[in-house]
């Protein structure tokens, strides 16, 4: 994560600028034609870039002899070396993660539609609620298209207004947590916690 924060915060505007722009592009074909559709143009367009790059190098050594005979006179020097393997070990540690993710997830869940708070439980219903609003308004493509934008977008605006913000978010943070109190004062115990008093 850490490896990330200097790409969203646009620390190199061209590194981050080669990350954001391509995903935001496929995402937005993808909300405008099928996926098949974008994927098949996608592959197109790459090995057309690939075959004007090796004409461009054939052209430039070959007939012209304006770059020098060695790898390096490529554009794609450094993307022919990458190494496109994934090690096994990667796939187990990301299988164990996503098990512990789904396992603590459909746990959370549980809790959640079993009302074993009541709090928790209201809290989460006014949260589908609201997601049937946000649901209605947009698809889910608009959404992830809208949380990449935020995602490098967002902590920019965070660091140069920083100040501002944290004041709001605490303002903020007060009020919520004085609702909170006021709330669970007046909501009885659930039955979860009498029969762990009994």
């Amino acid at each position: 994560m850490a490896s990330m924060l200097p790409l969203l915060y646009w620390a190199d505007p061209v590194q981050s600028a080669a990350v954001f722009t391509p995903v935001i592009a496929f995402l937005i074909a993808v909300q405008y034609n099928s996926l098949v559709s974008v994927l098949a143009y996608s592959a197109l367009l790459l090995l057309v870039l690939v075959g004007v790059c090796n004409v461009y190098v054939y052209t430039m050594v070959v007939l012209l002899k304006k770059l020098p005979d060695e790898p390096s006179s490529d554009p794609l020097y450094k993307v022919y070396g990458a190494d496109l393997t994934i090690p096994a070990e990667d796939v187990v540690k990301i299988s164990n993660c996503t098990t512990d993710i789904v396992n603590s997830g459909l746990t959370e869940l549980k809790r959640l539609f079993f009302c074993e708070n009541i709090i928790d439980t209201v809290k989460f219903g006014i949260s589908l609620y609201c997601l049937t609003y946000i649901g209605s308004w947009f698809n889910l493509l608009t959404v992830i298209i809208l949380a990449w934008t935020g995602l490098f977008t967002l902590p920019k605006v965070y660091i140069n207004n920083q100040a501002a913000i944290d004041d709001a978010v605490i303002s903020v943070k007060t009020v919520i947590d004085g609702l909170k109190a006021k709330i669970s004062t007046l909501v009885p115990v659930t039955t979860a916690e009498h029969k762990k008093e009994e």
